[in-house]
């Protein structure tokens, strides 16, 4: 993986050519009759990096400016554009609790990037980028995965998540090549395989020391990030007289895995904060964050909660996946925004 220009991607074509037919073998019996009209079968398609450089550039070239206008107007049928799945769903509901908040996004200027294209032979197709934002303060990484889901579709953004740490390798020992294999999602020869990721983390998050998979994941700071947001709403109402569950689940959102240079994986996923509780004492309860205020107003349930509150949450991942006995898995990039709150 190299570094690059924030609009350039370096991947490589690789053009495959197939020939057949050829003469009959020296010394084959001749034969006489009729032959055969049935064609031979055609030969599967090799596979080749999902871009091209060329094609990169006007995709990252058409992404900076038009998510700019759609974080400036608030507007969803913008972000849409050029976003798509997950990247959507927490843009749109951003959108809803910005314009309720009276609330300003910060231009996204991206002044380099690492970029990576798998090796694919048919759609969708997909490449990422991880790209330095100095709009951000302080700046940040972010690790936007492009996926285009038919020929000719336009290429979305359908994950976006970042991390704080925007200089050197993606995560120290993790690296790239320009144009590596995807990981199949049930790949055994992995710590655990990129289609069960989501359900494992899932489990150490809403668990805690009481599941097997938690000792599986480095006890980082995203780590750590994800399992507070299950313990501290817990917490938070059950000490307070209100009865319920918080829990993680798998999103149910594609996961994407790309083949590392250590023969581990780096995989795209999403995961779900699922809250529901109910007053059963006298204590009502609000939800005030650091970024946006009042997150219950925003989407226009009252400040002060009396008696029920339903929340949905989404956390987009991206996790480095050792190869089986090589170590722990690693979060190394997250994003974080609810989806849905219900309450009264």
């Amino acid at each position: 993986m190299r570094w690059t220009r924030a609009t350039t991607l370096v991947v490589a074509l690789l053009v495959a050519t197939a020939g057949c037919g050829g003469d009959q073998e020296e010394g084959a019996e001749d034969r006489t009759g009729t032959a055969s009209s049935t064609p031979p079968p055609s030969p599967r398609p090799k596979p080749a990096p999902a871009i091209t450089v060329r094609g990169a550039e006007a995709v990252l070239k058409l992404y900076l400016p038009a998510v700019n206008r759609a974080n400036g107007k608030r507007d969803p049928a913008q972000a849409s554009k050029v976003e798509t799945g997950s990247a959507l769903q927490i843009h749109t509901a951003q959108y809803r609790v910005y314009r309720k908040n009276n609330l300003r996004y910060p231009s996204v200027k991206y002044v380099g990037a690492l970029g990576s294209a798998p090796m694919v032979t048919g759609y969708p197709r997909w490449f990422f980028t991880a790209a330095v934002d100095r709009g951000s303060e302080p700046a940040t990484r972010d690790f936007l995965l492009f996926v285009q889901e038919r020929s000719g579709a336009p290429w979305r953004v359908t994950y976006a998540p970042f991390s704080s740490v925007a200089t050197g390798p993606l995560a120290p020992g993790v690296d790239v090549a320009d144009f590596p294999a995807v990981v199949p999602a049930g790949d055994t020869g992995l710590a655990i395989s990129p289609g069960k990721v989501a359900a494992a983390l899932a489990d150490a998050a809403t668990q805690g020391s009481k599941s097997p998979y938690v000792k599986k994941f480095a006890p980082n700071d995203l780590l750590k990030k994800v399992r507070a947001r299950i313990d501290n709403d817990r917490e938070a109402y059950t000490s307070n007289g209100w009865a319920g569950t918080s829990r993680a689940v798998d999103a149910k959102t594609p996961a994407y895995a790309v083949r590392t240079k250590s023969g581990g994986a780096l995989v795209w996923f999403g995961l779900d904060l699922h809250h529901s509780y109910r007053n059963k004492g006298k204590t009502n309860m609000v939800w005030e964050t650091e970024s946006v205020g009042d997150m219950q107003q925003g989407f226009g349930v009252p400040s002060e909660i009396t008696s029920s509150i339903t929340r949905q949450e989404r956390y987009e991942l991206v996790v480095y996946i050792p190869p089986k006995g090589k170590g722990m898995m690693r979060l190394i990039a997250g994003r974080w925004f609810p989806l849905s709150v219900r309450g009264s």
